[in-house]
């Protein structure tokens, strides 16, 4: 197949689980197809270069200029939004060469929604719809207020036009279901794990020495068992609930720290953590973090905590669970994450919206040296031996084949 892969984020322009995904997907699906992955350019990047066997096409005249804006904040996330749409629009312009026609546009998320609807309307081409997540639409968490529910519209339209629509998750599939997205099938294709390739050539003595020399610049004394947050600052995201967790928490556990790791609402926390006598109980590098550094954060924890409200997959939970770090989730994440035994979970779960639970089982985890050892070889052996990204590949693959052959079928 020609592959069309429509995503907002590819390498090297990743600031959340959607640029991971695209990263560690597209290579798999390369193999035995033509893909060409179309993403926004920056202003800074090459227009057209092969990556791991995928063709990506990064069109001019980026309306960002090369800053990196906080999607969690509303104006910046209208104008990231906005360029979105202007390079869908560029997309289908290099779609209708005929040397660039597909045999199928792979649309992820509404915010490409142009990409979509034109390819259907206007090129005739067989479309599926990723939903990587509803937070814009139809989940009652959202990132940004939407009270004409424009997002909503969009990605129903989307979804009626589509062929297929791909999920990560039954939590997700069921969701879409309930709100009436019922014309369309909709395939749940799991995800693998984020550090599937790398784990394997690590070197962990190299990666403590680094954990250790961190620990050092955050001003950590030797003993203080560390709770780490990975993940965009805000709302849905749990993060308020669990700074109100840690008062309680950082009165039980002796010398616990919660480092919190990524953008958005950073002077939000800060403010909370200064009302709240949580200053120097709670970290907050306020940036993004990949690669070696994020490893080190997660060698550096004692265990981790992603109290989401909502989340369509949470690779951020797979990177935990393979650092063989014990992990608590929210409510909000998939009870995939339970493993296949849920008398013996893989993951320790909370009621994310109540506060009292999360300090619980933080109090519980952090407290227990037998249950973090329990937890964290579970949700290693989970991610290992559960999830693999050759698989996603496939069933993405599979899913690709049934709606162009519905296609032909029809014409």
């Amino acid at each position: 197949m020609r592959i069309a892969c429509v995503v907002n984020q590819f390498p090297p322009n990743i600031t959340a689980g959607l640029g991971r995904y695209a990263e560690l997907i597209t290579p798999y699906l390369a193999r035995g197809h033509e893909l060409t992955v179309y993403t926004p350019n920056d202003g800074r990047l090459p227009v057209d270069e092969v990556v791991d066997g995928v063709r990506v096409h990064r069109p001019r005249g980026s309306l960002l200029g090369g800053r990196r804006l906080n999607r969690t904040r509303r104006s910046e996330f209208l104008l990231l939004a906005l360029n979105v749409v202007v390079s869908n629009w560029r997309y289908f312009l290099r779609l209708r060469r005929r040397r660039e026609r597909p045999d199928l546009v792979a649309v992820h998320d509404s915010t490409n929604f142009l990409s979509g609807l034109l390819c259907h309307y206007v090129l005739r081409l067989p479309v599926v719809f990723h939903v990587h997540t509803t937070e814009y639409g139809v989940a009652p968490q959202r990132s940004i207020s939407d009270p004409l529910k424009v997002f909503a519209a969009l990605e129903r339209w989307l979804a009626r036009v589509a062929r297929r629509v791909v999920v990560a998750t039954p939590e997700v599939r069921d969701q879409l279901v309930a709100a009436g997205w019922s014309r369309t099938p909709i395939d749940v294709v799991p995800l693998g794990g984020t550090y599937e390739a790398v784990l394997p050539a690590l070197d962990r003595e190299v990666l403590r020495a680094g954990a250790a020399a961190l620990r050092g610049r955050l001003g950590l004394a030797e003993g203080d068992p560390v709770l780490l947050f990975v993940g965009r600052i805000e709302r849905q995201k749990g993060v308020y609930q669990l700074l109100e967790a840690m008062r309680a928490a950082a009165g039980a556990v002796p010398g616990l720290r919660l480092v919190i790791l990524g953008e958005g609402d950073v002077e939000g926390v800060e403010r909370i953590v200064a009302a709240t006598g949580l200053r120097g109980r709670v970290l907050v590098p306020g940036r993004f973090v990949g690669g070696r550094e994020l490893l080190e954060y997660y060698e550096l924890a004692a265990a981790c905590v992603f109290p989401s409200l909502f989340e369509p997959f949470g690779l951020v939970a797979t990177e935990a669970m393979a650092m063989g770090r014990a992990t608590i989730l929210g409510d909000g994440f998939s009870r995939v994450f339970l493993g296949p035994d849920p008398d013996r979970p893989a993951a320790y779960f909370v009621r994310a919206s109540e506060p009292a639970d999360i300090a619980r089982g933080v109090i519980e985890v952090m407290s227990d040296a037998a249950l973090r050892r329990g937890l964290a070889e579970r949700g290693e052996r989970f991610v290992r031996e559960g999830l693999s990204w050759s698989r996603a590949a496939a069933g993405t693959a599979e899913a690709y084949r049934t709606a162009v052959k519905v296609g032909r079928e029809l014409s």
